[in-house]
């Protein structure tokens, strides 16, 4: 059966070239060349009509000192004059001195009385922390005193104490 279909294919194969349509006399002519003349070329002097506002001209393209930098600073946000951040960077740089200690970076979650000694229990980025007055609570950090629901700490770079509301923990 094989034999037969490879068979009638060859044939259809060459009675297919045999009947072609020559070059010369196809069934389809070839496309007749037509000529136009072309158009002069209009020259441009000014494409901004007479009473467009500035912002709507077009100006050659200034070169840009990050131009070709794939990893410069890109926003939406309008740019502020370069005069106008000049006279502000001392300012900043006069109030950025540090005033004192940090926030507290801890959040109160509970207590816990065992035998008589309380253990506060924080959390600092997403670690449980148990305290005990006197104790380091972290590197920065030593629980000085719990009076109420009031709970103070000691930031030892500064040497400066500062306090952690908890309100009423019965």
């Amino acid at each position: 059966m094989r034999k037969i279909v490879i068979g009638a294919a060859a044939v259809a194969t060459l009675l297919a070239a045999w009947f072609a349509p020559d070059q010369d006399g196809g069934v389809v002519g070839p496309a007749a060349a037509t000529t136009r003349e072309a158009a002069p070329p209009v020259p441009v002097t000014d494409v901004t009509p007479a009473g467009t506002p500035e912002e709507l001209q077009i100006h050659p393209r200034v070169a840009d000192d990050d131009m070709g930098n794939v990893f410069a600073k890109q926003s939406w946000a309008p740019e502020a004059p370069r005069k106008m951040m000049q006279e502000q960077a001392p300012q900043a740089q006069q109030t950025a001195a540090p005033s004192g200690p940090p926030a507290l970076p801890f959040q109160f979650v509970g207590r816990f009385i065992d035998e008589g000694k309380t253990a506060w229990f924080l959390q600092i980025d997403g670690q449980n922390i148990v305290a005990r007055p006197g104790e380091k609570v972290n590197d920065d950090y030593v629980l000085d005193s719990v009076n109420g629901g009031t709970m103070t700490f000691i930031y030892l770079p500064l040497h400066q104490k500062q306090t952690l509301v908890v309100g009423d923990t019965n």
